[in-house]
């Protein structure tokens, strides 16, 4: 086992990137409870220079070639959650245990990419906010791309990698918004594209997917069904009769994860905390319904559905001795911010995505992906293929085909448009890759190397 990692140090020696002074001073030199690492990670503080504060960031090079693979972000959805649930609970190189430690996952996104984790907006996680700032769409995506740039300028040799974009749920606003900004503003010149999964498109969608899929996996009986299409309750301006029908589907279905429909819940009461990503997720769903005049849902979302490992992530990144490892700021540290979540702009929550996808792919030749767990019913891949075909034509000749993991076995489907691609994760829920970790990592290197 020594040799081996000796050996790995050696390979990773090989394509040693050559980091400025500012930047080794942020490296992570002794990660407590951490497996040996054959790659270097730093962690700190982007300022931004409009005053809105500073946004903290953990970057982990490729375990591949980090002179040659590409850069990519990875962001949490909420709006108001932290990138570093991505890092420790889905495709980041850990996974925290119950005591303390850290095991490697063997699947991590930086086999093959070097990934920035970061905890965005201002405000979310360790990240600080300056002044008073109008939460929103347009004002994430301006802050993210000066995080951008000035990660670049401490990490300059970085700066002529391919760029890629990564996020989900809440995502879907996150990424097209910032792809849009890059693209106008013209400073990240290698910027290549991005890939969402599960994203929150637009909330009809949305809305129609989540109690679909509930249909489709047989988990509410065909009257109730039926009589949600029959009063069109789909629409956004859904009755209070609708409201009663989708009370009745969400207290049938109220204790099983509607992240992961077929996957246990945490049922260790003793770990229960706060509200996590996937309640902040839920809340501006209700926000959007309350928006219209309607009545509060009961029941919809209860509290069983908190995971066990995002309360392990909780603890670790909680600790002393974790936090002044990573330099961070000593502080409290939540997964979501409960006050950014609810004060995010209330317009933008119900804006429809498909105008800039439009825009995207219609005027830059970019590499763009939503990619879609099928046991997801929160932002379902039913109410994804509504978005994907309602939006964009088939013409590059690309069929819907299956693809095939990296044992060989079928992992889901994809279909290629000009300029987009649709992919899907069979048995993945909302989070695909902490729900099919092994498929994800197969997933994104096709993605990376366009070969579908």
């Amino acid at each position: 086992m020594q040799l081996l990692f000796g050996l790995a140090l050696l390979f990773a020696c090989a394509f040693a990137i050559e980091y400025t002074e500012t930047a080794l001073q942020n490296e992570i030199k002794n990660l407590p409870g951490a497996p040996p690492l054959n790659f270097r990670q730093f962690s700190g503080y982007i300022s931004l220079p409009n005053g809105h504060g500073k946004i903290f960031y953990w970057f982990v090079e490729s375990q591949g070639n980090p002179d040659s693979d590409p850069l990519m972000l990875w962001t949490n959805g909420g709006p108001g959650c932290s990138g570093l649930a991505g890092l420790m609970t889905e495709n980041g190189p850990f996974r925290p245990n119950k005591d303390g430690t850290l095991d490697e996952n063997k699947f991590s996104w930086n086999k093959i990419a070097n990934m920035v984790f970061v905890e965005q907006p201002v405000g979310v996680g360790f990240s600080q906010a300056s002044g008073d700032i109008q939460y929103g769409d347009s004002m994430a995506a301006l802050d993210n791309h000066l995080f951008l740039e000035g990660f670049l300028d401490l990490f300059p040799a970085f700066k002529t990698k391919a760029l890629y974009l990564t996020s989900e749920s809440y995502g879907g606003h996150y990424l097209p918004t910032l792809a849009k900004e890059i693209v106008t503003q013209g400073k990240l010149t290698h910027f290549a594209g991005f890939a969402v999964g599960n994203p929150l498109t637009w909330m009809p969608y949305r809305d129609y997917g989540q109690w679909g899929t509930l249909w489709g996996h047989q988990l509410i009986p065909q009257p109730l069904w039926t009589d949600y299409l029959e009063n069109k309750c789909q629409t956004l301006e859904s009755s209070r009769h609708c409201q009663s029908i989708t009370d009745q589907m969400s207290t049938i279905t109220q204790d099983l994860d509607p992240y992961a429909l077929d996957f246990p819940v945490c049922l260790d009461e003793s770990l229960s905390t706060g509200r996590a990503e996937r309640w902040n997720f839920m809340n501006i769903i209700r926000r959007s319904k309350r928006l219209k005049g309607q009545h509060k849902l009961n029941g919809f979302f209860p509290e069983v559905y908190e995971p066990c490992a995002d309360v392990y992530a909780d603890t670790y990144l909680n600790r002393k001795d974790i936090q002044a490892a990573i330099g961070a700021d000593e502080m409290k540290w939540q997964e979501c911010n409960d006050e950014i979540n609810q004060g995010w702009n209330a317009t933008d929550l119900d804006t429809p995505m498909m105008p800039i996808y439009e825009f995207l792919v219609n005027n830059h030749n970019l590499n763009l992906m939503v990619y879609s767990g099928t046991d997801d019913s929160v932002c379902a891949t039913l109410g994804s293929q509504q978005f994907i075909w309602d939006t964009f034509n088939k013409t590059n000749g690309q069929d819907w085909s299956p693809w095939k993991d990296a044992d060989g076995q079928i992992a889901g489907s994809s279909q290629g448009f000009d300029g987009f691609r649709f992919t899907t994760v069979n048995g993945a829920g909302h989070m695909v890759p902490s729900t099919r970790p092994a498929q994800s990592l197969e997933m994104l290197r096709k993605y990376l190397d366009n070969e579908w």
